[in-house]
């Protein structure tokens, strides 16, 4: 996948979350958080490695990795953090769809217009139009494999795609795909080859039955849901001072006597 030009960054929510970093565990923070998204993929839970997209030293990685891991999923070989994947799987969607409606297009101008018979060229021959559609089938599994959650098998994958599509169509394949990506109860180290995927048509699966999360699953479940507890309750608030301001707006001041009155009975 191509690097992204641009990575959301939720301020309030950062800001809220990262209180007790340092300055120094901050910019590291920063740092993963940024190749993960320009690679668009989890990160290689590799101490080396990432040190080195840190900026840390070992012994300054060793000190501040207890605290930057709590913001990940640590599963296997890779650190995965929530949010990113859900923006990222946001982003193939939108280019899946971007892709989809420019070959679309072309399909329905007649693939080439050199298929035409006012502009068809002397030398453009049958071989070419079956090219076409060979180029075309290449395109449309690029488009899976890069919305697919795990990258083994490529060309078993290629064979059970070309299988697929004679059948159903791409973008019903391309979407099961994402959605299988993006379930919460998918667990990578036994997610399905995409060839054993497709073969099963499993782009027809309901959603994966709900499993039990581990200890760094529920944190970061615990802390979404304190976010959102806190931007609903910041949110209440901010409502009730709306409408007290309304209200003083809005108030008819007592009569000039009754105020004198008043003040008379609290100055005795």
């Amino acid at each position: 996948m191509t690097s992204l030009p641009y990575m959301q960054l939720y301020v309030s929510d950062y800001l809220a979350d990262t209180a007790h970093l340092t300055a120094q565990q901050h910019g590291a923070y920063m740092l993963l958080l940024m190749n993960y998204w320009q690679r668009g993929k989890a990160l290689d839970n590799s101490n080396e490695r990432l040190s080195h997209v840190a900026r840390l030293s070992p012994e300054e990685w060793a000190d501040a990795k207890p605290t930057l891991e709590e913001f990940f999923i640590v599963e296997d070989n890779v650190w995965t953090h929530a949010r990113v994947e859900d923006d990222l799987a946001k982003i193939r969607e939108k280019s899946v769809k971007a892709s989809f409606a420019g070959r679309r297009s072309v399909v329905a101008r007649g693939l080439n217009e050199r298929s035409t018979d006012a502009e068809q060229s002397l030398n453009y021959k049958e071989e070419d139009k079956e090219e076409d559609k060979d180029i075309s089938k290449k395109e449309l599994f690029v488009d899976f494999w890069n919305v697919y959650p795990l990258k083994v098998g490529k060309g078993a994958a290629q064979k059970a795609f070309d299988k697929a599509i004679r059948t159903t169509d791409a973008e019903i394949i391309i979407r099961g795909a994402l959605r299988y990506k993006s379930d919460p109860n998918r667990v990578q180290a036994y997610t399905a080859h995409a060839s054993t995927w497709l073969n099963a048509q499993r782009w027809l699966d309901e959603a994966l039955p709900q499993r039990n999360l581990s200890p760094a699953e529920i944190k970061e479940k615990e802390l979404q849901e304190a976010r959102i507890k806190s931007e609903r309750e910041k949110e209440q608030a901010a409502q009730w001072f709306r409408e007290q301001e309304e209200l003083k707006r809005n108030a008819v001041p007592p009569p000039a006597e009754l105020r004198e009155l008043l003040r008379k009975s609290f100055t005795k």
